[in-house]
């Protein structure tokens, strides 16, 4: 996964200040949005039972690996 930093293009203290909160506005509501995903992937998964997990491929210690490889692309 790569991180991007993006910096302000302004000279002026004020634009500088606007671009960076505009820039930690959008990063946080992605975090947010991703967290939320997240949970919502655990929760619905956790409501199968274990026959239907069984059916798509994976057990129920395996649940929170799998929403993460999913939400956050990690491979674990």
């Amino acid at each position: 996964m790569a991180v991007i930093r993006q910096e302000p293009t302004s000279n002026r203290i004020f634009d500088k200040i606007v671009q960076y909160s505009t820039i930690f506005y959008f990063s946080l509501k992605d975090r947010v949005q991703k967290r939320r995903a997240y949970n919502k992937t655990v929760r619905e998964l956790s409501k199968m039972t274990d026959r239907d997990l069984a059916d798509i491929g994976f057990s129920r210690s395996e649940i929170k690996a799998r929403a993460l490889k999913s939400i956050y692309k990690i491979n674990l």
